[in-house]
């Protein structure tokens, strides 16, 4: 070991000293859980952790601290008196010490708490919190007793509570102070009672929500030791949630509010409750779905009775004779309508095959290509006559005479038709046709050119 490798040493290194003070803090019982009084010197909050001095209220020392993943809510001011609870812790690298917070109090509630600290730790030494000393709370009580105040509103929530599904549940009330100096001793005296004089199954020690000092009956180390000392099981039931007494470690069990104590003693009750409601549902289910069974049998067996009685017999025997009676006439009359079809098909054929028939055919057919042919020569007579028109009247667009009636003429010179004047000569004869007649005359003079 590095420590007794040392021992015989004259010369230590500044490793050796700093991990050997580390150790003897580390073994050192006292150094764990301390509490502190003091006055908050420069505090320090980084991310989530808060570093501060902490300086004697008498004396100038100080001592550093560190308060790892810090509450944001609590306000720490510089110059504050606090109480704070935490374990001693050596920096080897640096060779300094601090003190590892963990619970910081105002310091106008310090001593108080101090007294409370210090006796949460002596009865927790003594065993009076372990585990096993922890009675099992009755799942089915008849009986149940409690230790408060008739007139505050914890014994109304308790009893709302329980009274709400179960009104033959005994609930019998010890009407006691919760606060105050005689609270303590009226505590343990109703805790006596139902142990001795009026024995329930179940004991419900409480009060509803209060400030610190108020609740300090339920930290009383009389009140703590009575609970531990009942023979009947004790639930703590005091405050809110956040509210924290010494009743709470002893006793068999720790109920939030006193609503939720009440709701712990028939919690089974509750659930035996719902089991039984589940087991009526599944039940009913199960016989409905019998008889239903049942049901379908008794029609099956009842059916099957009446298919194989006598009468149905003889009823089923005529039902079968009747229907042979009827397929039978029904094959008579549908061979019978086969015949009279063949028949008429056969007289329809020798109708149609006749020599009167067939000249009758022929006679209409003559008459019906004649007709046809009649309409044919008509539509091929009109389709020429209307041809023919036509031809005439293209002729017609076509005949000069008819442009000579709009006032045009034609020169005609040695029986061809002039259309140049540089074949005609002065002196020559011309004739020209118009459209009632024609003109002859002589040539005088002519003259080239396009006519302007």
């Amino acid at each position: 070991m590095l420590f007794d490798n040392i021992v015989s040493k004259k010369e230590w290194s500044v490793y050796e000293l700093t991990s050997y003070l580390r150790k003897k803090v580390e073994m050192d019982i006292l150094l764990k859980n301390i509490y502190l009084k003091g006055e908050v010197i420069r505090p320090t909050l980084s991310g989530e952790h808060l570093y501060f001095e902490l300086k004697d209220l008498e004396y100038d020392a100080k001592v550093k601290c560190v308060y790892f993943w810090f509450d944001k809510k609590i306000e720490v001011r510089h110059g504050t008196k606090v109480l704070v609870k935490g374990s001693v812790i050596f920096y080897e690298k640096e060779g300094i010490i601090e003190i590892k917070v963990s619970e910081i109090t105002d310091i106008g509630l310090g001593e108080l708490f101090v007294k409370l600290k210090q006796l949460e730790e002596k009865l927790k030494q003594e065993g009076l919190f372990d585990q096993k000393h922890k009675k099992e709370i009755p799942r089915y009580p008849k009986k149940i007793g409690i230790v408060t105040s008739k007139n505050g509103a914890a014994v109304r929530d308790i009893l709302n509570t329980i009274y709400s599904k179960f009104e033959n549940i005994e609930v019998y009330i010890f009407n006691c102070s919760v606060q105050g100096q005689n609270a303590p001793y009226e505590i343990c005296e109703g805790i006596e009672y139902f142990n001795n004089i009026l024995p329930v199954e179940v004991i419900i020690v409480g009060r509803g929500g209060g400030a610190f000092e108020d609740l300090m009956a339920f930290n009383d180390e009389m009140v703590v030791r009575k609970i531990f000392e009942s023979k009947i099981p004790v639930i703590s039931a005091v405050g809110h949630e956040r509210d924290y007494v010494l009743t709470d470690f002893v006793a068999d069990l720790r109920a939030i509010t006193p609503t939720n104590a009440g709701e712990i003693v028939v919690s089974f009750q509750n659930k035996a409750l719902e089991k039984q409601d589940e087991y009526r549902r599944k039940m009913k289910n199960l016989i409905s779905k019998k008889i239903e069974s049942s049901r379908e049998d008794l029609k099956l067996q009842l059916y099957r009775l009446y298919q194989n009685s006598p009468s149905n017999k003889l009823t089923k025997l005529a039902q079968d004779a009747d229907l042979l009676s009827s397929k039978l006439t029904f094959l008579l009359n549908k061979k019978l309508h086969h015949i009279s079809s063949n028949l008429k098909i056969l007289g329809k054929r020798l109708s149609v095959s006749g020599p009167y028939v067939r000249f009758a055919k022929a006679k209409n057919d003559y008459e019906m290509l004649l007709k046809r042919l009649n309409i044919a020569f008509k539509n091929f007579c009109q389709k020429k006559e209307f041809e023919f028109k036509i031809k005439v009247e293209k002729l017609i667009a076509l005949n000069p005479l008819n442009i000579l009636k709009r006032g045009y003429s034609v020169t005609i010179h040695n029986s061809k038709v002039l259309t140049t004047v540089r074949v005609v000569s002065i002196g020559d004869e011309i004739v020209t046709r118009i459209t009632d007649g024609i003109i002859k005359s002589k040539v005088f003079w002519t003259e080239e050119g396009e006519d302007e």
